[in-house]
């Protein structure tokens, strides 16, 4: 979780601001979309940027903080986009319910925007007709479906290093995240038909949790951003009955381990678990009752075990984060902010912001002199080890 990849220093001036305006981050929310924004933003900062977020609905964070390295305010919308724009970011980093909020500042402070799209739900899709200077599918699938989209585009799958979730497996069949959407109710007729088995719920970062504590053969597990050592040191088996996933982080941590998952085959979960998932539609309560059976058997366990563990090798993020990296750095390739003699912010080419000085216009760094281009691509190998490249 420390945003490897390639690493190189950055010449003078190319380090850029670069925000995020969300309302939730880890750790006081670990659910799979800021998780995945957090990882994307050390690799950011891996990159030599300035980054920091800014949340609006973390009553138990405190004021401000550090995760990971990461700095974070934590308040509430009026005072975030305040803070946003006393920041003055060249870049700003958005998703889901902050999203028409961010774009707004944006476009105020002539920052660049950028919007990950985790799902593709119609508040989601409502944000492309806003065109953001950026959008980060977090599937193909995803990217497929809006292809009718025309502005820049990319896709990012939710970063997972596998060595920070591997460990040796255990023996519960487990369920991630206990509301209804994910399945939970399908969770609880499986282990009331199998007393036999014993069933790990992990209670989840969003929706209602449904805790049942009537069942001898279920232990629940506190909400927890240690899953090695509280869920897939314990785990055997995966279910994933969800109802949607346009990803699903969970079943790429638990490969790693080299944990089988049985998942509903939406488009999110059969992308990311590939050739390694074992799909049993969502209401099959007999279907997913025998593949649990069928995987008691070690023989059958080892070679689905097999299976998972490859796909995971196959889901290395580096690539996909450099390719992240250099369309960020690109955003600002060629512009400069100027502040007009009136107050007003501009985003101009380097060369015109040449001939508005003499004009009363300043760069926004405060200085007399045109400054130096954001961004600049940076020619780079592919040795992710040498941080001189």
């Amino acid at each position: 979780m420390d945003g490897r990849g390639r690493v190189r220093p950055l010449p003078l001036g190319e380090a850029m601001k670069i925000a995020a305006l969300v309302h939730f981050y880890p750790p006081f929310r670990n659910a799979g979309s800021e998780t995945m924004l957090h990882r994307m933003l050390q690799r950011l900062q891996k990159a030599g940027h300035q980054v920091k977020v800014f949340t609006t609905h973390l009553p138990d964070a405190p004021d401000r903080y550090v995760y990971d390295g990461i700095p974070v305010a934590s308040t509430n919308i009026v005072v975030a986009q305040q803070l946003l724009k006393e920041f003055n970011p060249e870049v700003i980093i958005t998703h889901h319910g902050n999203s028409v909020r961010a774009l707004k500042v944006a476009r105020q402070i002539c920052a660049k925007s950028v919007f990950l799209m985790h799902n593709d739900f119609d508040i989601s899709k409502a944000i492309l007709y806003r065109s953001p200077d950026l959008v980060v599918f977090n599937t193909r699938w995803m990217q497929e479906k809006f292809r009718w989209y025309r502005g820049q585009s990319l896709v990012v799958h939710p970063p997972i290093w596998a060595e920070d979730h591997r460990t040796t497996p255990g023996d519960c069949v487990t369920l991630v995240n206990l509301n209804e959407h994910k399945g939970s109710l399908v969770f609880y007729e499986l282990a009331q038909r199998m007393p036999h088995v014993r069933f790990l719920g992990v209670v989840g970062g969003h929706g209602q949790q449904i805790i049942r504590r009537d069942l001898s053969n279920v232990t629940i597990q506190d909400h927890t951003d240690d899953m090695p050592g509280d869920v897939w040191s314990r785990t055997r088996i995966l279910l994933m009955p969800s109802l949607y996933e346009s990803y699903g982080m969970a079943g790429v941590e638990a490969l790693a381990s080299g944990i089988p998952v049985i998942a509903n085959p939406t488009n999110g979960l059969t992308e990311s678990l590939g050739h390694a998932g074992i799909f049993v539609h969502r209401d099959d309560i007999d279907g997913w009752q025998r593949e649990i059976e069928r995987l008691l058997d070690p023989r059958q366990w080892e070679a689905a075990s097999k299976r998972a563990k490859q796909r995971s090798a196959e889901l290395d993020p580096s690539a996909e984060l450099d390719a992240w990296v250099d369309a960020i750095e690109e955003l600002c390739v060629g512009t400069v902010r100027l502040m007009s003699p009136t107050g007003t912010i501009v985003r101009v080419a380097e060369d015109k912001a040449e001939r508005l000085l003499p004009m009363g216009y300043r760069p926004l760094d405060g200085s007399s002199e045109t400054p130096k281009r954001r961004g600049r691509p940076r020619k780079r190998t592919g040795d992710h080890s040498d941080p001189q490249d």
